[in-house]
């Protein structure tokens, strides 16, 4: 196999071209991969999603079923194919678009009031990491006094795999696991000398990486397998110091309730004080929640699937510029509100833009509480459509979610009133409008007016740790007195998962 780039269009267009040997077949989006230019598969290439849409010319495979699905008659005729099905089979060129869109990530967080005492001594800088399925956030630190000298958030690569993490973790258990760390590994490193050169200082003496369960075993090239299939087991649930004892990684609660909600729960502060009642919720492909009630600490997880930040949609789209954050009703009319401002040119729907709209539609009487909708609606003349098969993912994502928080309550034996506070953890938290949120379902209207945004607190608690040994234990003290509570044979659950798929 050979390829080039011929060059760069006006349209920030790269022109990239290949050429194979007779019988030789390779994906579209294998070969953009091996070039440096990788795309987001959602769907973990089974071409369902439709993301990765490229126009492409030359020696190529039969259009297939999937794409013709995915792809109109008009956009077939112009060249356009799924990368993720597309073979190249002789000379082929492709037009790759490399137009930068900033991404709306959070780094910003709270820190609990702590003593300094760094895990390795308070010279030099230290690097705290919070590994999200979708994000990646690192912060670097002045270890003498804790000064925070710089932050970055950038996409995480491994979405080229899959946008939740069972797709990442079957591609792991297929062969590519050391792709994903590889690939986790050289996302951090750049970050690091990016943050580095900024601040003008060597490289860090210590560092504290944090992430849910699947994204640390992937991260380390542990065999995730015992996560993919029931009982869930978890083998390795972290705790420990690698990289000749100077990158720790924060203690896991259990499978699919990782390091990151421990370090939330640790800079949130609710542990510190028994006589509240608190839940904590980090609302993403894979919605996490703890109950800390009268010094006991209850945990789940509940597999919303990515379609809330977007993925798994028809008109889905990152946090980047161009895409529809919020959807107000006003006259009677969708209004909506893109990162990057008027002058943007709408992309898609976001995870927040797309709960506005779908309590634009209901608030409009334009879907029932069903989920029924009549017809495709434009969202506010955009151009971008939710369908019916749309309002499904919502509705299997939302439900979920709920169906785990009324499973807590239930188990705690409490109701909302007993509830002092909604703390909601995550970049995705942070932008959510609390009422579109209860007008769909996924939370209670009770608890509107008890929510706390916490911003990225998995990535707060790291920064304790980092920062001071004292942190680091009581971290681990957290894990280990908290009880996971098994959803997926909980009666409760299960009944309220039905009865939540409603409006």
């Amino acid at each position: 196999m050979s390829f080039c780039i011929r060059g760069v269009a006006s349209d920030n267009t790269v022109l990239f071209e290949q050429t194979y040997a007779d019988g030789e077949r390779v994906l579209l989006s294998d070969a953009l991969s091996a070039a440096g230019l990788p795309q987001d598969r959602p769907c973990g290439g089974r071409g369902v999603c439709g993301k990765c849409t490229v126009r492409a010319e030359g020696a190529l495979s039969p259009v297939t079923d999937n794409e013709r699905r995915a792809l109109s008659e008009e956009q077939l005729a112009a060249g356009l194919r799924l990368a993720c099905l597309t073979y190249a089979t002789g000379t082929t060129l492709i037009y790759y678009s490399i137009e930068k869109r900033d991404m709306q990530g959070v780094t910003q967080g709270f820190l609990t009031k702590f003593s300094i005492s760094p895990l390795r001594g308070s010279k030099g800088c230290g690097l705290a990491v919070d590994v999200g399925t979708t994000t990646v956030a690192a912060y670097l630190y002045r270890l003498s006094d804790g000064v925070l000298l710089g932050s970055l958030c950038r996409k995480n690569p491994q979405r080229a795999h899959g946008a939740d993490v069972i797709s990442r973790v079957d591609y792991g258990m297929h062969g590519g696991l050391e792709e994903l760390q590889r690939e986790i590994l050289d996302c951090i490193e750049a970050m690091q000398k990016e943050l580095c050169a900024a601040a003008a200082v060597p490289a860090p003496v210590c560092r504290v990486i944090t992430g849910n369960t699947a994204m640390l075993h992937l991260l380390t090239a542990t065999d995730p397998s015992p996560l993919a299939a029931a009982p869930f087991i978890i083998r390795r649930a972290f705790g420990e110091w690698t990289d000749q004892s100077t990158t720790y990684l924060p203690r896991c609660i259990s499978a699919f309730v990782g390091a990151d909600i421990t370090c939330a729960l640790l800079s949130s502060g609710i542990c510190l004080d028994e006589s509240r009642t608190v839940l904590l919720m980090d609302i993403g492909t894979n919605g996490e929640m703890a109950l800390w009630y009268g010094g006991k600490l209850l945990c789940c997880s509940t597999a919303a699937g990515p379609a809330l930040e977007g993925a798994g949609i028809s008109c889905g789209a990152m946090a980047i510029t161009g895409a529809i954050s919020r959807v107000d009703v006003k006259d009677g009319e969708m209004v909506c509100e893109l990162i990057g401002g008027k002058d943007a040119t709408p992309i898609g729907l976001c995870g927040t833009g797309l709960i506005d709209a779908v309590a634009a539609l209901l608030r409009l009487e334009l879907l029932d509480e069903t989920g029924h909708l009549e017809e495709d609606v434009d969202i506010g003349g955009s151009g971008c459509v939710l369908t019916g098969a749309d309002i499904r993912q919502v509705q299997l994502a939302k439900s979920a979610i709920r169906a785990g928080l009324e499973t807590l309550l239930h188990v705690a034996g409490m109701g909302y009133d007993d509830l002092d506070e909604l703390a909601l953890a995550g970049g995705f938290g942070s932008y959510l409008h609390p009422e579109s949120c209860a007008d769909i379902g996924l939370i209670p209207h009770e608890l509107v007016g008890k929510i706390r945004v916490l911003g990225n607190a998995a990535g707060s608690g790291a920064s304790m740790i980092l920062l001071s040994g004292e942190e680091l234990a009581r971290s681990e003290q957290i894990a280990a007195n908290a009880e996971t509570v098994d959803l997926s044979t909980n009666p409760v659950f299960m009944e309220k998962y039905v009865d939540y798929m409603y409006f």
